[in-house]
């Protein structure tokens, strides 16, 4: 899998701007990455080291839509952790 494919973006909430301060980085990735992939995307792309990697499979959630039941997207997502004094100064 190409290191370009498998971080698809970056997730946006707010405990994943808390987690920072811990210099932990949420990204969602491709469904079929697993987590040595994860690492070497990371670590060529940003140009930092790994410490650490959780991998979670988020189900969609179930949601009316106009009275109609419909389902969201299913989504990975990995949780990679840095080692001590490195950042993601770029984002």
């Amino acid at each position: 899998m190409n290191k370009w494919t498998v971080l698809k973006r970056r997730s946006i909430s707010e405990k994943s701007f808390i987690m920072q301060e811990d210099g932990k980085y949420v990204f969602i990735v491709d469904k079929d990455a697993n987590k040595p992939e994860v690492k070497k995307a990371v670590e060529t792309i940003f140009g930092v080291s790994v410490d650490k990697i959780n991998v979670l499979n988020t189900k969609g959630k179930i949601k009316l839509f106009k009275g109609v039941k419909g389902r969201r997207p299913s989504f990975k997502k990995a949780i990679v952790k840095l080692k001590e004094g490195e950042s993601l100064k770029e984002l």
